[in-house]
């Protein structure tokens, strides 16, 4: 009875054993694949921590949730460079500042690319300083048409006086270079000749009694001028310009003159402005020619972000009079320049400048230098806007005058007032009313003169 009780013991056990066994072949059977073992260390995937457990809560209904907007394309700083900016979110104004900012840059690196970036970034925004920026990139792609039209809506928005200027500086240029831009002046010149109220002088100990042989009363008058250019080659920047501006006085020609100007240009635009101008100006006088002139000339104007701007100005010319041959000889110029824009409707300007004179007969060589300030003013409601310009000037020569027997030297004023309704344009055309006061002071009183000129001006903007 022991035996068989010890036997079936150990069969439990045994049966035990083959039941253990056959649940570790099911857990090891040879048709699961073995995973490989990583042939480096970079195949290797990094541990993600576990999930956090989370309590049991009741299931609350959720509104559907807007998908990601996939990611933006990289796009690069600078053609060809490695490094690349992502915008993650378009839509804050961080990130809308920093598509302006490489729409920027990009101005003077791939000008398409910029078209493309204020493109996308005013279709977001709707915001006047990019489409201002837009259609700036659109004129210097040479997108005469769609520049335009993106300027004309940027003047019809209440912008800064500043930014007014330039838009309508666009405009003007792509008139010119569409068909012409004209200017013309309906005024009354008090003294046209600029003549002495003085009629008695002193030379050498002689009295002698002054009688101007040309008129001294006032003369009505009308300018016009009219500049067209044109590109020599698309987008390479070189421009052939031409200009013609007239002052006739219908009741006498004695003060008639015409004024002539040809020049090739090479222009650099992209978020300033740089220029060099080779041409030659000459002028008639009383249908007589008064003088020619070659020249060359440097303009450059440096913006900033908040529309202020710095500009220079430098030219040299050869002066060359046909019936004042002791005139002769040159002239080097230099103006500064400096735009500040104060608020929407309110800015001011400052400028300085000299230019040294050379001629034939030493006694009418000369130094001469102005100090200029000017005040833009606008109102909202009417679109009234007056513009204030005063001109302070000195001129000194260098020797003793061979008539007067006097070194000379002048003093001069210039004042100038306009006002004009900022949203009035007819056929392109925006009417000013002026006024300019302009006198000159002289140690030698033959050259001492006042004026004052008033009148009603167009000025062609597109």
């Amino acid at each position: 009875m022991i035996i068989f009780v010890a036997l079936a013991r150990w069969l439990l056990v045994l049966a035990a054993i083959f039941h253990f066994e056959a649940a570790l072949a099911q857990t090891e059977s040879p048709e699961q694949p073995q995973q490989a073992e990583p042939s480096s260390p970079a195949t290797l995937s990094p541990l993600k921590p576990l999930a956090p457990q989370v309590p049991w809560a009741p299931f609350t209904p959720q509104p559907p949730k807007k998908p990601p907007a996939p990611p933006a394309p990289l796009v690069p700083l600078v053609p060809g460079a490695v490094r690349f900016v992502t915008i993650e979110s378009p839509d804050t104004p961080l990130t809308y500042q920093a598509r302006f900012e490489r729409g920027v840059v990009m101005m003077d690196r791939d000008i398409n690319q910029a078209i493309e970036i204020f493109q996308k970034l005013y279709d977001d925004t709707k915001a006047v300083r990019v489409q201002l920026e837009l259609a700036r990139s659109l004129y210097i792609a040479g997108r005469l048409v769609d520049a335009k039209a993106q300027f004309i809506e940027v003047l019809q928005q209440p912008i800064p006086i500043t930014v007014r200027d330039k838009v309508e500086w666009y405009l003007s240029e792509i008139q010119k270079r569409d068909t012409f831009k004209i200017y013309i002046g309906l005024y009354q010149d008090t003294n046209p000749a600029q003549i002495t109220s003085v009629r008695t002088f002193n030379i050498f100990g002689q009295i002698l009694n002054y009688q101007p042989a040309l008129p001294t009363d006032t003369q009505a008058g009308v300018n016009v001028t009219i500049e067209a250019e044109r590109e020599i080659q698309p987008q390479s920047g070189l421009f052939a310009s031409a200009s013609v501006s007239t002052l006739t006085y219908p009741s006498t020609t004695m003060f008639n003159r015409q004024t002539f100007d040809t020049s090739i240009i090479k222009r650099w635009q992209d978020f300033n402005y740089k220029d060099v101008r080779v041409g030659n100006e000459f002028m008639f006088y009383n249908n007589t020619i008064l003088y020619d002139s070659p020249y060359i000339s440097t303009r450059m104007v440096f913006n900033q972000p908040n529309q202020n701007y710095f500009s220079v100005f430098a030219k040299e010319a050869i002066l060359n009079f046909q019936d004042y041959a002791y005139l002769n000889g040159t002239q080097t110029q230099g103006i500064l320049a400096y735009n500040y824009s104060v608020m929407r409707n309110l800015s001011v300007n400052v400028e300085a400048g000299g230019d040294r004179t050379t001629a034939a007969i030493q006694a009418y060589s000369s130094y001469g230098m102005y100090a200029a300030i000017g005040m833009q003013v606008a109102e909202d409601k009417t679109n009234l806007q007056l513009n204030l310009r005063g001109t302070v000037l000195r001129r000194n020569y260098w020797d003793i005058d061979p008539v007067w027997g006097e070194q000379r030297s002048d003093a001069g004023r210039i004042f100038t007032a306009t006002l004009t309704k900022r949203d009035l344009y007819i056929f392109g055309l925006r009417p000013e009313i002026g006024y300019v006061y302009q006198s000159n002071n002289s140690n030698l009183p033959f050259y001492s003169y006042s004026k004052g000129v008033w009148g009603i001006f167009f000025k062609n903007v597109y």
